[in-house]
């Protein structure tokens, strides 16, 4: 098998700053990495007083790393409302054929603070809210359902940088599309003809940008998207092939046992 790292995100705690007129507050737990999406309202951020004041408002998603000191302050007429979501992230090594202890991040590859355009602020709201609501009395289940949640997001996140190059524009698009949507049937045609962009030049850019052609990167994360279910899931083959964007359990397994020289069960039996 490849050696590579399993990266991990585990929920800490998700709370709200509710819109007070003129509220001040700081961060408090800063042991973990946050998100903060500003709901709705305007306010100032500030990372030290010798630092000018960040102005925030409705649709800015803020990235913390760990140890990140940050004052907020809330607008007295557009009072802020924030939602929080505070997370630890880990990658678990895998060499010579067995997983490793997790290995604690300490940062991450996530732009600082973004305005994204009313039509992104939907789509992350939605992600937001979905964390929000996710429910349930197996925590393995919860917690897989929140993995596969902020994975979404925070790819979004990196991968929505302004661009003016329109093969740029169509290659992140596109790339986005496989990571949200590897479930769905996929023909390379239409997805090219969807993002404006031929056939051959996408998996030009695919090439220069990700050194692998699309349908090998669609595969990869497919691939991890099984792995992540056999481990912390409790679901039958069949849900995981249909889940992963696989015709049939049959299929499913063929092509996991090509790409990892193991069977899905063993994989499981094995590293669960």
């Amino acid at each position: 098998m490849e050696s590579k790292a399993h990266r991990i995100y585990h929920l800490r705690l998700t709370y709200e700053k509710l819109p007070v007129p003129g509220w001040k507050d700081i961060r408090n737990t800063m042991d973990v990495h946050s998100l903060y999406w500003i709901m709705s309202g305007e306010g100032e951020f500030s990372h030290s007083p010798d630092e000018e004041p960040i102005q925030v408002r409705t649709g800015t998603l803020i990235y913390l790393k760990p140890g990140f000191t940050l004052t907020m302050s809330s607008s007295i007429d557009q009072p802020l409302y924030i939602r929080m979501l505070l997370f630890d992230a880990f990658d678990v090594p895998y060499e010579q054929t067995s997983w490793q202890k997790p290995v604690y991040l300490d940062t991450l590859n996530l732009p600082f603070i973004k305005q994204y355009a009313p039509e992104q602020a939907v789509w992350i709201h939605e992600q937001f809210k979905q964390m929000w609501s996710i429910q349930g009395t197996d925590p393995h289940e919860r917690q897989a359902e929140f993995q596969y949640v902020l994975s979404k997001l925070l790819h979004y996140m990196r991968d929505t940088q302004a661009s003016t190059d329109p093969y740029m524009k169509a290659f992140q698009q596109a790339k986005f599309w496989m990571e949200t949507c590897y479930n769905r049937p996929l023909k390379m045609e239409e997805l090219a003809r969807n993002f404006h962009i031929s056939v051959s030049q996408l998996r030009k850019m695919f090439m220069q940008q990700m050194g692998i052609s699309p349908k090998e990167y669609l595969n990869r994360i497919r691939n991890e998207k099984a792995k992540t279910l056999l481990l912390l899931t409790e679901e039958p083959m069949k849900a995981i092939a249909v889940a992963c964007g696989f015709a049939d359990e049959f299929h499913f397994g063929k092509m996991f046992r090509a790409w990892n020289d193991i069977s899905p069960a063993r994989f499981r039996a094995l590293y669960k």
